[in-house]
């Protein structure tokens, strides 16, 4: 028999309850367990990158089987049911969409999911943290060099898509059969080579139900570059005859590299290349070009990147106006 559960208030939506039952008992009194807790919340529909592909193994071994781990990166609890995998045919159109559970499934915020169709091979092929986040299902066909891989939500918009190569592998791998490609940051662009690598041997070369060997956060630089003025006119009367690009960071150790282009793109001026930076200090653009040559009037852009050994970067693009004085 089945017993409804009455709140004295509504739940509210993107929030997570727990709920715990320390006394059920059977029909005659004995008890079944000593304590059970669930997680429970109103169930949402997935929108754009609610979900993403966090880590896919395409290529297995002969006898072994895809895998496609989902990420939830929302604050919402999203219904599985509601939401499909899919991959595209040669002429781009979406094919193969199945449903990702047949029964209601609860996805909670910043939980994985693991979605193949052996489960017990992913299981014993592979270290795996949570033996629950798991769902049999048959997934669609991914080819061993390139393919595609879509969720989708009920209404059919995509949520997250990913055009996998195996170039994005490792180059000094040997063999990248039964090796994942695990996404490196889940807030960066699915879509980017940069934001992908070979799952680690450590680990090894898959990290189902958990978080990648490969993951990291990048939090950018935590400092500030101006440039002025903003228009400089070079002709040496002493005024703005040169722009000035200051910089501020909260710790010594990152390194710039300036470069200057004109208004379509062409490079004109190496300014600096790799220069080693102090926590504040300048550089400085004479308004000349890479052979000390005279540029044309009209507007620049100051490119700069910084970076520093623990894998910080952070770009900025300055325009600035070329002029001269009648």
């Amino acid at each position: 028999d089945k017993e409804n559960l009455r709140l004295s208030t509504p739940l509210a939506a993107s929030k997570i309850y727990t709920i715990t039952n320390s006394t059920i008992t059977d029909c005659v009194g004995n008890a079944i367990s000593s304590k059970n807790t669930a997680r429970v919340g109103i169930s949402q529909i997935a929108d754009s990158l609610d979900i993403v592909i966090n880590e896919i193994l395409f290529n297995p071994p002969p006898t072994g089987s895809d895998f496609v781990e989902i990420y939830n990166r929302s604050n919402k609890v999203i219904d599985l049911r509601q939401t499909y995998i899919a991959n595209r045919s040669s002429n781009g159109t979406i094919s193969n969409i199945t449903q990702i559970s047949r029964e209601n499934y609860l996805f909670f915020p910043q939980d994985f999911m693991v979605l193949t169709p052996e489960v017990a091979y992913i299981k014993a092929a592979y270290i795996n943290q949570n033996p629950d986040a798991f769902i049999a299902i048959n997934l669609p066909s991914f080819n061993d060099d390139n393919g595609n891989v879509v969720i989708l939500n009920a209404q059919g918009n995509i949520i997250d898509e990913l055009a996998y190569s195996d170039k994005w592998h490792f180059k000094l791998l040997d063999n990248t059969e039964g090796v994942a490609l695990e996404r490196i940051d889940y807030n960066a662009t699915t879509q980017s080579a940069d934001n992908w690598h070979s799952a680690a041997t450590s680990v090894g070369y898959g990290t189902p139900t958990y978080k990648n060997s490969q993951y990291h956060i990048n939090d950018g630089v935590k400092g500030d570059i101006k440039l002025s003025p903003e228009i400089v006119s070079p002709d040496n009367d002493g005024q703005d005859d040169f722009a000035t690009l200051e910089y501020n960071f909260p710790e010594p150790g990152y390194v710039a590299t300036i470069t200057i282009f004109d208004a379509v793109g062409r490079l004109v001026r190496y300014l600096q290349r790799n220069a080693l930076c102090g926590t504040k200090g300048s550089f400085k653009w004479d308004g000349l070009g890479e052979k000390n040559q005279s540029l044309v009037i009209g507007v620049y852009i100051v490119h700069t990147t910084i970076f520093n050994l623990q894998g910080k970067i952070k770009q900025f693009k300055i325009p600035l106006v070329l002029a001269r004085r009648n």
